[in-house]
């Protein structure tokens, strides 16, 4: 019955819906694009930096790679710079899963559910339908990257040099390496963020309306971009706040046993609420 249950949710989540990914990719080939003209200001001032080829991780770390440690400045206020395009890419990925699981309460699954029984198959498959849309919007916003990149003459390499910290707002004197960064570790630990915040993001749409869910995890993401804690789990989502770039970050270890953490419970809370949720008098929301 899962298996029916999941082919029904790729199908008509993900399968029937090309035009979505097609406006996803779209847009994040646009934002990875803003990095070309950002490049063209970085060799004016700091030609030092582009004495070896641009890569194709530089397109990637500064489309997610979000805004370094907030600091305070002599004088009075902070160094906090909105990070744009992440917030903008975070929240695409989290609406590209808000509003089909339960809109399927609404047709086909409803009739499933009733079939079947049981609503912990139905949750189960919504969770690994989620993580599988996350995991497939992440891997698009990553192809967009490279294929900006590869427009715009990068070398294909998940190395990226520390240039970008001007970009990502990070203090110099921080930066853990004089030149380059391995990126392969960051790439994983952000997917593994994202898939948390999307099956957080499913639990509390079981509690409220799914709007007001993602209107929560914009607060809660915006929250982040000025706080570094790891309670806000977007500091893990965002490689600028790792320790693995500056001495600064969040330790990356932390951030994935958090993010397993914040799965589980997410997968458990939101079973708990649907097993109890009035599904067949309401309006499956």
């Amino acid at each position: 019955m899962f298996c029916k249950f999941f082919a029904h949710d790729l199908r008509h989540g993900l399968g029937d819906h090309p035009c979505r990914l097609g406006v996803g990719f779209l847009l994040f080939f646009c934002l990875s694009s803003y990095h070309f003209l950002t490049l063209r200001i970085y060799e004016l001032t700091n030609p030092e930096f582009f004495e070896t080829p641009v890569t194709t991780g530089d397109y990637f770390l500064a489309l997610t790679g979000g805004c370094g440690k907030v600091e305070s400045v002599p004088g009075g206020g902070t160094t906090f710079t909105m990070p744009v395009l992440w917030i903008t890419f975070v929240l695409w990925i989290l609406f590209a899963s808000l509003y089909y699981p339960f809109l399927d309460l609404q047709g086909m699954g409803k009739q499933l559910l009733c079939l079947s029984g049981t609503r912990g198959v139905w949750w189960a498959s919504k969770c690994l339908w989620t993580v599988c849309n996350t995991v497939a919007n992440y891997l698009l916003a990553f192809a967009a990257s490279v294929l900006a990149g590869i427009c715009f003459g990068a070398v294909p390499s998940m190395t990226a040099h520390v240039y970008l910290y001007q970009e990502l707002e990070t203090n110099a004197g921080t930066l853990t390496s004089p030149s380059t960064w391995d990126i392969w570790p960051l790439f994983f630990l952000t997917a593994l963020a994202l898939v948390a915040l999307s099956l957080l993001q499913l639990a509390l749409s079981v509690a409220v309306k799914p709007l007001f869910s993602y209107l929560l995890l914009t607060a809660y993401l915006l929250a982040g971009t000025y706080l570094q804690s790891p309670a806000l789990l977007g500091n893990f989502a965002m490689p600028a706040r790792s320790s693995l770039l500056a001495t600064t970050g969040l330790d990356p270890l932390l951030g994935g046993l958090l993010c397993l953490w914040v799965i589980v419970g997410s997968v458990l809370l939101g079973w708990a609420l649907f097993e109890k949720k009035d599904i067949l008098g309401g309006d499956g929301a």
